[in-house]
């Protein structure tokens, strides 16, 4: 099970994912919602420098336009792009013929079952879909679970990989695979203590994932 921890703010966060085993980590750049934890793409290249090889560095962002988003991505480094936002699929297109190597994954908001017909529609032109939660005024990072059984079904219905967020913690992050069965999860806010990244508990999720496969 692939695991990933958004919200890498500070060398300190990304050691902490790096410690712990990460797949992957997200920098947050490009926001237009609420977060505490957005970088700007020079300090994320810097970061980004710093990994070990075989942990992918993925640009998390909230815009909608293929050009800052190309932007963003050549001046972070990041080889991974997560749209969180909604977007058109010709932007998501114009960023592929621009940045052919870079892996493009979708967030889709389950809310109700709609959000199977979205997460459908998405996946035609999206590498992965990341299946997360929102609020009024937060893309992600909320704390909050979804219906797992939405998810479940959303698994079953695309032929992509699928990565589960939301309100994922090391207590429950074992029942969520179990019920969703997803390519990997992710986790931002429930891998902290006081609004900062906790190491025990960023590495009890990664161990807890990577015990499926």
């Amino acid at each position: 099970m692939k695991c990933k921890i958004c919200g890498t703010g500070t060398p300190a966060d990304l050691k902490c994912a790096v410690d712990a085993g990460a797949d992957a980590v997200g920098f947050l750049m490009g926001i237009t919602h609420r977060t505490q934890d957005a970088v700007s793409p020079e300090d994320a290249a810097k970061m980004v420098a710093t990994l070990p090889p075989f942990i992918e560095p993925v640009a998390v962002t909230h815009l909608q336009e293929a050009d800052p988003i190309i932007a963003i991505l050549q001046r972070s480094r990041c080889t991974t792009l997560q749209i969180q936002n909604t977007i058109a699929p010709d932007e998501v297109a114009a960023v592929r013929d621009a940045l052919p190597y870079v892996h493009i994954i979708k967030a889709v908001h389950v809310v109700d079952e709609l959000s199977i017909e979205t997460a459908v529609r998405m996946s035609a032109f999206s590498d992965a879909i990341i299946l997360d939660t929102r609020t009024a005024d937060r893309l992600g990072g909320t704390g909050i679970p979804h219906d797992w059984n939405i998810s479940a079904t959303i698994v079953k219905s695309v032929d992509i990989p699928v990565l589960l967020a939301g309100g994922l913690t090391p207590q429950n992050v074992i029942q969520a695979i179990e019920r969703v069965h997803p390519y990997g999860v992710d986790v931002h806010t429930g891998v902290k203590n006081n609004g900062i990244r906790d190491a025990e508990k960023t590495r009890a999720f990664v161990e807890a994932a990577h015990k499926y496969t």
